[in-house]
């Protein structure tokens, strides 16, 4: 077994992080990249500009460029330099651009970000356009492109594996169902039909068969009513009447409600599983029906973006100029989107007389000098345009510029520390590959997880012998852990224990699901509430969480403030409750009040252990030998000895290295405790930072997470397993557990602290 830092395994977790994803998508999307060079090779096709030109960019999936360095350091890569400088609005040097291919430069200046066809209306009235006529012809020529087209699509989409109308919808281009007309579209949608007929005939058939099941069961709840119903009566008459012993009335009775119990509740999640899947067939079947009259809804207006215009146009471009039938239904159709024009008395008609003849008759558009003219605007201004802001969206520069946000800033720096290697030109370190199986397996195992929380009250026991009186002592401890069980069902925990010194929960995927299937609640006449478990030992699968230990953490971090109010609130009480301590002054909060012993610095104080794992090998959820839910395995023991850590007149929460794993893989975003501005010294001091056991904060939690020491998991005395150390290197072996440099099993401890 070989040996790993441990700030190797924490490298590990933040590259596999959520919010490491989130930034590498924003700064350096491989998608994106790939879709603005295919933008830019496909326009530059269409202006007939070499592509060759662009070489640089190719093969490739991201381009950053580190600003900066003298102009002779970057060598062949000059364009992207000169796209950096554009980008920051930085002089250009003469030097530079003279290296730069003119045409491209040329669609660099060009670029202006415009989104939408009608923020290009001053440049389409100087060739006595407007957005509205624009797009009336864009429609008509794409629509008549995609008619032609339509016999293809109509034998292309048996091939295309579909298994329902949303995956027709998701296969098929949206070209064609945007521009078919009403006519073709339901051509489309009757072979979409014939193709899904057998599926839809199955789903009929299915519905019928969860009607009839659903049927069923409704007349077994009715029949299990009327059994019971007759049960109690029969009780009532053969043993309540005849004086039987009350423990063979206790039990009979107890037997009969357990068996409702279990076999109404299996029978309603039957029946919510079958309207789930009604809800399914149905939602299918509305879908084909919408599809239906999709040429009645659909909407294309001047708000389309630039770049679908773009895409269309493109596409069209790819099949040459249109043929002999494909004109005339483009002139069939272009005639009717200028009469509409004229019929809404739009501002722009007086820009068509520029477009009109007068024929024997009447006066005539002159359709091709349209069509002329709308090409000779895409490829003058429209594709000049959206390839120029392309061929800005290729290239990343760092540093970051001087007005970004400080987030963007840090963002950029973590990104540049964590992922980025080389000089000038960065490119993205494979660092997956190279790391150790075991630092995988460890982490991956842990991505989702179980969490437990035990959480132990300060000074109970001191409160108990102080007070010498257990209603009161009662009293108060359930006003507290009522306080404590809000807390933990805000955050979908399952409250197994409470154990009047504290409490156990757990979170899971379906801890809070499983707690209200297990469990009924109720509230006596006197108001005392009440929870009774309906577990019949069938139904406790744990699903392990991606959010397990954030929900802990959050739920430690509620307990830890309510715990702090409660002090607040009732410490004015403390005199009542503890009459009998002898009174020193005390200042809280600006108020006088009666100081009692140090002792009672802790009281209500919590202490909070989390310990996360895997099921069946870390915990399992069955009935207990009296059939209650109950949970089994090290991480509860764990759990529980971490809440014993104590620091003096204040809360503690402690957790483990599985339950930051769990934490900081699914956040979508943590931050590195440090405190330097300058982007480049923060990234030299964020270097040196990440080669130490460190630890985390995480401003939308509201708390951080700090080395804290070791557990030694193979120490027997309580005392003594938990010890204040740092650990450097550790050892992983093929069952994912951790050993120190001595061959000790151990766990690493992190505190949680509020911020």
């Amino acid at each position: 077994m070989n040996k790993h830092k441990v700030n190797s395994i924490q490298d590990y977790i933040e590259e596999q992080s959520n919010y490491f994803n989130m930034v590498a998508k924003r700064f350096v999307g491989e998608q994106k990249y790939r879709e603005s060079l295919a933008a830019i090779e496909h326009g530059l096709a269409c202006l007939g500009i070499s592509k060759g030109l662009v070489k640089v960019f190719q093969n490739r999936s991201n381009f950053i460029l580190e600003l900066g360095h003298k102009i002779s350091e970057y060598e062949g890569y000059e364009l992207p330099l000169f796209i950096g400088h554009k980008k920051r609005g930085m002089p250009i040097p003469e030097a530079l651009v003279e290296k730069c291919p003119r045409e491209i430069i040329a669609l660099i200046e060009q670029a202006t970000n415009r989104r939408q066809i009608n923020e290009y209306s001053k440049d389409l009235h100087k060739v006595s356009l407007a957005p509205d006529i624009f797009f009336a012809i864009h429609k008509s020529i794409v629509g008549a492109r995609v008619e032609t087209l339509l016999p293809d699509i109509l034998s292309d989409v048996e091939r295309l594996g579909i298994a329902s109308i949303k995956d027709a919808v998701e296969k098929i281009p949206a070209i064609y169902l945007n521009y078919l007309s009403a006519t073709s579209l339901t051509k489309l949608i009757r072979k979409l039909s014939s193709i899904l007929r057998d599926v839809r005939s199955k789903s009929e058939e299915e519905l019928k068969t969860i009607d009839l099941y659903s049927v069923r069961i409704k007349e077994q709840l009715e029949g299990l009513f009327a059994e019971t119903n007759q049960g109690l009566h029969d009780i009532i008459e053969k043993d309540v009447v005849q004086d039987a012993d009350t423990n063979v009335i206790t039990q009979k009775v107890s037997n009969l409600f357990s068996r409702l119990d279990r076999l109404f509740l299996g029978n309603i999640y039957h029946l919510k599983d079958y309207q789930r899947k009604k809800r399914e067939i149905r939602d299918n079947f509305k879908q084909e029906e919408d599809l239906k009259h999709y040429a009645e809804t659909r909407s294309l207006d001047i708000t389309k973006p630039v770049s679908e215009i773009f895409d269309e146009y493109i596409f069209m471009y790819k099949f040459g100029p249109p043929a002999k039938d494909e004109y005339k239904n483009f002139t069939k159709s272009l005639t009717l989107e200028m009469e509409e024009i004229y019929r809404k008395k739009s501002r722009s008609v007086s820009m068509l007389k520029k477009f009109e003849k007068r024929g024997l008759i009447a006066v005539e558009l002159e359709i091709e000098k349209l069509l002329d003219v709308y090409n000779s605007f895409m490829k003058k201004t429209i594709i000049p345009d959206y390839v120029g802001q392309c061929f800005l969206n290729l290239v990343g520069c760092l540093p970051p510029a001087d007005n970004e946000a400080p987030r963007v800033a840090v963002d950029l720096a973590n990104l540049k520390t964590v992922f980025l290697t080389g000089k000038n030109v960065l490119e993205l370190e494979e660092k997956v590959a190279e790391r150790p199986r075991e630092i995988v397996d460890y982490v991956g195992r842990h991505r989702k997880c179980v969490t437990i929380l035990v959480y132990d009250i300060r000074g109970s026991s001191y409160m108990g012998i102080k007070l010498n009186d257990a209603v009161k002592e009662q009293r108060i401890k359930h006003k507290f852990a009522k306080e404590m069980a809000q807390v933990v069902k805000r955050y979908d925990g399952f409250l197994l224990k409470d154990t009047g010194d504290g409490g156990l929960v757990w979170f899971s995927e379906n801890s809070g699901s499983l707690y209200n299937y297990l469990y009924t609640e109720s509230v006596t006449g006197k108001g005392t509430k009440l929870r009774y478990s309906i577990c019949s030992g069938g139904e406790c699968d744990i699903i392990p969480a991606a959010d397990a230990a954030k929900r802990a953490i959050l739920c430690a971090r509620d307990i830890v403030q309510r715990a702090e109010e409660f002090i607040r609130a009732n410490f004015v009480h403390y005199r009542e409750w503890f009459e009998d301590v002898a009174e020193r002054t005390l200042e809280l909060d600006g108020i006088t009040y009666a100081l009692l012993p140090p002792e009672f610095k802790s009281l209500f104080r919590i202490g909070v252990g989390i310990a996360s794992g895997v099921p069946d090998r870390d915990v399992i959820f069955a009935p207990n030998s009296y059939g209650d839910p109950d949970l089994v395995g090290p991480i509860l023991s764990d759990a529980n000895l971490y809440s014993r850590e104590r620091q003096p007149g204040r809360s503690v929460i402690i957790c483990d290295l599985p339950t930051l794993i769990n934490l900081v893989l699914n956040a979508d975003d943590f931050e590195y405790p440090l405190e330097e501005n300058d982007f480049e010294k923060y990234c030299k001091v964020l270097r040196e930072f990440r080669q130490t056991t460190h630890g985390y904060n995480f401003p939308d939690l509201k708390v951080s997470v700090v080395p804290k020491g070791v557990h030694l998991l193979g120490e027997l005395n309580k005392n003594k397993a938990i010890v204040d150390a740092r650990v450097d290197d550790v050892i992983i072996d093929d069952r994912n557990n951790v050993y120190d440099a001595d061959n000790k099993k151990i766990k690493m401890l992190y505190e949680v602290l509020t911020i």
